[in-house]
């Protein structure tokens, strides 16, 4: 049995804004440790060049990706993550490349990001608007690419996963994406192909789409 849609959707707002100092916490206990490690497997596929995280949430990506030598950029509709997030980048002295915006009007230029990455994204990006937005802003030569971590694979004690699990299935989480992932993709010509990853003990699903290159008509 779900738990009523609303109820889903309060639990994650909360989350997300007024709750949201409870979110690493929470992020690490469904997870048994492990939600950092499956963010961190987004590495394996970064492109050198600028780099954008879509949802930057209280920025602990931010902080692996400028400590591994990168100068990214990041978008949050939430105030309360933005400050979470200002506050981890400024204790560990890093530079504030942060926006509020919304993935579906996303404040930069055409054609500039090498890479633009999220990690357990809601059904946001998916959207047409969000996926036609991600296309603009990839970079042409070379080609762009979009990173999703959707589902990190969950290993624990045995007596603790099974409720862990339980919990995933009655928020509705076990069904996501859905299955219409690969034609939005394709609609806005994101090469999109599924990719199972397992390093160093972390495995997750993740979803890799890479912009088509464009073709000069030739007269």
């Amino acid at each position: 049995m779900l738990l009523p849609r609303w109820l889903i959707k309060l639990g994650f707002y909360l989350l997300y804004n007024q709750m949201a100092f409870t979110y690493d916490t929470v992020a690490w206990v469904v997870s048994f440790g492990q939600w950092a490690d499956w963010r961190r497997l987004v590495f394996q596929f970064l492109q050198s060049g600028p780099t954008l995280e879509l949802a930057y949430g209280t920025g602990g990506l931010m902080v692996d990706m400028a400590a591994a030598g990168l100068n990214p950029a990041g978008i949050d509709v939430s105030p309360y993550m933005a400050r979470l997030a200002s506050r981890r980048l400024s204790r560990n002295g890093l530079p504030m490349r942060l926006c509020r915006a919304k993935a579906q009007r996303l404040p930069f230029p055409d054609n500039y990001f090498a890479n633009v990455i999220a990690t357990f994204p809601t059904n946001y990006i998916f959207e047409p608007d969000t996926v036609a937005e991600i296309y603009r802003v990839l970079s042409t030569n070379p080609t762009g690419r979009l990173i999703i971590v959707i589902e990190g694979q969950l290993r624990g004690p045995w007596p603790i996963r099974p409720f862990i699990d339980w919990l995933y299935r009655i928020s509705d989480q076990r069904d996501f994406p859905p299955r219409h992932t690969f034609p939005i993709f394709a609609e806005y010509d994101l090469d999109a192909r599924w990719q199972m990853v397992d390093h160093n003990g972390a495995a997750a699903r993740m979803l890799i789409a890479d912009k088509a290159p464009q073709v000069d008509n030739l007269t």
